[in-house]
């Protein structure tokens, strides 16, 4: 009939809806709800984590401790004093020689014309004219006076008539560069008195037109520092002069003096224990001659261990001036690299900020989305329900009406 023509094609559109639209869409639906589920959930993980990489700060660097003269400086050892230069003073001269300062003799010398000057190895210096040399004798010791080294105390030789003479007779048959040596035997005291062994010396005087003499050097004579002290005085007094009477009382004194002329206190352990020792060592060999050479080497012996302290101090406070820098330098080091790493952390915290807010609203916009979908996939389900209503009840009005159709047949 027309009735059955023209429902054909609103069934079988329905027909076409219900068996392919509407579960692809179905199934389209379900898959961007899906999607967005799993961008939701991505999402809120994701955010976690970066709170969880910035909750916790920055690994800092452990800062060194201050410097506190904690690292363990050279030890400064005691003042002790050496013993060696106390016995080298109370030594006697040694080395003797003169030292030739005239030009080449190209004439006989004048009476009186000096040649030249003694000297002689010794720290408490040769004693001034004219006991510093004495001429025992020799070849030539009759051509020679001793005579004052006009540029000081020293002692020098002079030429007498019998040289300018011997002397004259030579340069007739001398050539240019001739040099004539003489001999003599002496003895040299210190100023403290100490004689030396006697000694034959030699030297040369050029003639014609030879090279000049070497010219003379000074001889330094050390002097003697005059300050006080307290210690041992007694046991020296007795030493140099056993009987009480002013020369006993005048060693007593210089000796009580000795720690004040070596520059220390009168109670310093270190001075006084040098000072027992160097007179246990001694105390044979000393007397009233050579008492003032003793003091003397104590306080040049005393003076050098000072200084070898104050080497081993300044040494140590070097030490402790680059411990100290070291230690600056680590703090500044750590201390900067502290830095660095809180910097770097802040830009960490910074872009996990920016990352969050990003993240909140791509969670956000794929919620929605997932909502309105799960939305549409109800109505769908409604939808489909409906129509399964539906059919149902076509279904079954259609198998009444064949039933009815039947029964009048």
């Amino acid at each position: 009939t027309m009735n059955e023509t023209e429902g054909l094609g609103p069934r079988w559109l329905f027909r076409l809806q219900s068996a392919y639209v509407l579960p692809l869409a179905r199934g389209i639906y379900l898959l961007l709800a899906l999607g967005c589920l799993l961008a939701v959930i991505a999402g809120i993980l994701f955010i976690l984590y970066l709170q969880a990489a910035t909750a916790r700060g920055p690994a800092l660097v452990q800062m060194p401790p201050p410097y506190r003269a904690a690292v363990p400086t050279a030890a400064v050892p005691e003042p002790g004093m050496g013993l060696g230069l106390v016995r080298t003073h109370l030594d006697p001269p040694s080395n003797i020689r003169f030292v030739v300062t005239t030009d080449a003799l190209t004439t006989a010398p004048a009476e009186g014309t000096i040649l030249g000057h003694f000297a002689a190895d010794t720290p408490n210096g040769l004693a001034p004219f004219p006991d510093g040399i004495s001429i025992l004798g020799g070849r030539d010791a009759d051509l020679f006076a001793r005579v004052r080294d006009g540029a000081g105390q020293g002692i020098a030789l002079a030429a007498r008539p019998a040289l300018a003479a011997e002397i004259a007779k030579a340069l007739k048959d001398a050539k240019a560069g001739t040099s004539r040596p003489f001999e003599i035997r002496v003895v040299a005291r210190d100023r403290f008195g100490s004689v030396s062994a006697p000694a034959d010396i030699s030297f040369a005087l050029t003639l014609g037109y030879g090279p000049p003499a070497v010219p003379p050097t000074s001889d330094t004579v050390p002097e003697a520092t005059t300050t006080e002290l307290q210690t041992l005085a007694r046991d020296i007094a007795r030493l140099l002069e056993p009987e009480v009477n002013p020369a006993h009382f005048s060693a007593y004194r210089t000796a009580l003096q000795v720690p004040g002329r070596c520059g220390a206190n009168d109670s310093d352990r270190n001075f006084l224990d040098g000072y027992q020792r160097a007179l246990e060592e001694v105390r044979p060999r000393l007397t009233k001659a050579n008492v003032e050479a003793f003091y003397t080497g104590l306080c040049e012996a005393w003076k050098k261990a000072l200084q070898r302290q104050a080497d081993s101090q300044e040494r140590a406070q070097q030490q402790q001036r680059a411990a100290q820098q070291a230690a600056d330098e680590a703090r500044y080091a750590a201390r900067t690299r502290n830095d660095e790493l809180r910097q770097a952390h802040e830009a960490e915290v910074a872009a996990a900020k920016v990352q969050t807010v990003v993240t909140l609203s791509v969670v956000g916009g794929a919620l929605a989305v997932f909502l309105a979908l799960s939305l549409l996939l109800a109505f769908l389900a409604i939808e489909g329900h409906t129509r399964a209503v539906r059919a149902a009840m076509e279904s079954m009005v259609r198998i009444a009406e064949e039933g009815r159709s039947t029964g009048s047949t």
